[in-house]
C-alpha cells in the first residue's frame, strides 16, 4: 500500500492521512489472519503490530471473537534498557526494507523519532482497565506479568516468553561417551561408560575447561538422566559447573527390543529391524 522507505512521518499520530492508511493495513492483515484460521491453514495466527492504544486492542479482540470466536491473547514487549534499544535500531538497519540504502546515523535518527510517535499515543496494557488475556515482558524477560492466561496453549506461550534469550551465545552438542552396550552393539539399556567412553569424558572436560575457564557462571550443561550421560559430564560437574538433568532428553524407549543386539532384532523381528533402519523414529 505504501511501499518501502517511508519515513517516521508515516507514524506521526497527527498525520491523519497516514493514520487512515495504517488502519486500513491493520484491517487487511486481520482479514488475512481470520481467513487463514477459517480455511484451516493454521491453528494459531500471530498478528505482529504495535496495537499501542486500548481502542485498537479492543477493536482487535472484538473483531476476532465476533468473526471467528477464537481465543485472543496479547503480548506486550517493553524495552527500557538503552543497550536493548540500540540493538533494536541496529536490527532495523540490517533487516528492515524501510531503511535500505540509509546510513546508520539516518536510521538511528528516523527510528528514534518513530519511537517518539508511538509514545505519544502509547497506552500500556493494564489489568485494571482492560479485560484481556495478555503477557507483558519487560527487557526480554527481566520482568514478566501475565493476566487472564489460561489453558494449555496460552501457558506454553507464557513458558516461551519466560525463556527468551536474545543475546548471542554458543550451543555445543555432544554425544555421550561410548557405553558398554555400545561395545556389545546392544540397543537401549542404562549401561556405564566403556574405558574408551571414560577417555572421551575426560577429553570433553578438557575441551569445556579450555573454552570456559573456571569459574564461569554462564555455562550450563543439559544432559539426560541416563547413567552414561551422567558419567560423561561428571568431571565437568566436579568443577562446580551447572549440570541439569532432563528426563525429556532420555533416549527413546526401545520397548521389547531393549537390551537386544542388532543381530537379535534382525533375526527375531526382521520387519521391525528394517523399519528402524529406515527411520529410527
Amino acid at each position: 500500500i505504501v511501499g518501502a522507505t517511508v519515513t517516521h512521518n508515516f507514524w506521526d499520530p497527527n498525520n491523519t492521512e497516514s493514520a487512515e492508511i495504517r488502519t486500513e493495513i491493520a484491517r487487511q492483515c486481520l482479514d488475512d489472519s481470520i481467513a487463514a484460521l477459517e480455511n484451516d491453514e493454521c491453528d494459531c495466527a500471530i498478528f505482529d503490530a504495535t496495537n499501542a492504544t486500548r481502542n485498537r486492542r479492543r477493536f482487535m479482540r472484538d473483531e476476532l471473537t465476533k468473526r471467528y470466536k477464537c481465543e485472543v491473547m496479547f503480548i506486550e514487549s517493553v524495552y527500557n534498557q538503552a543497550d536493548m534499544i540500540a540493538s533494536s535500531i541496529n536490527e532495523m538497519k540490517l533487516n528492515s526494507a524501510d531503511y535500505a540504502g540509509r546510513t546508520m546515523e539516518e536510521t538511528e535518527e528516523d527510528y528514534k523519532r518513530r519511537i517518539q510517535h508511538y509514545f505519544a499515543v502509547y497506552e500500556p496494557m493494564n489489568a485494571d482497565q482492560e479485560n484481556l488475556a495478555f503477557i507483558k515482558v519487560t527487557d526480554v524477560g527481566r520482568q514478566i506479568f501475565s493476566n487472564q492466561v489460561h489453558g494449555y496453549l496460552q501457558s506454553r506461550i507464557m513458558f516461551l516468553m519466560a525463556n527468551l534469550n536474545l543475546k548471542p551465545r554458543p550451543i555445543w552438542l555432544s554425544r555421550h561417551g561410548e557405553s558398554m552396550y555400545n561395545t556389545q552393539k546392544r540397543i537401549g539399556g542404562d549401561s556405564p561408560l566403556s574405558p574408551l567412553g571414560v577417555q572421551y569424558a575426560m577429553q570433553l572436560d578438557r575441551f569445556i575447561d579450555a573454552y570456559y575457564p573456571a569459574p564461569d557462571t554462564e555455562l550450563c550443561v543439559w544432559t539426560s538422566t541416563m547413567l552414561r550421560t551422567g558419567m560423561t559430564v561428571e568431571r565437568i560437574a566436579g568443577r562446580g559447573r551447572t549440570v541439569v538433568k532432563w528426563k525429556q532428553l532420555d533416549e527413546i524407549d526401545a520397548g521389547v527390543c531393549d537390551g537386544m543386539t542388532y543381530e537379535q532384532v534382525a533375526d527375531e523381528m526382521p520387519d521391525e529391524y528394517l523399519a528402524r533402519k529406515n527411520n529410527k523414529l
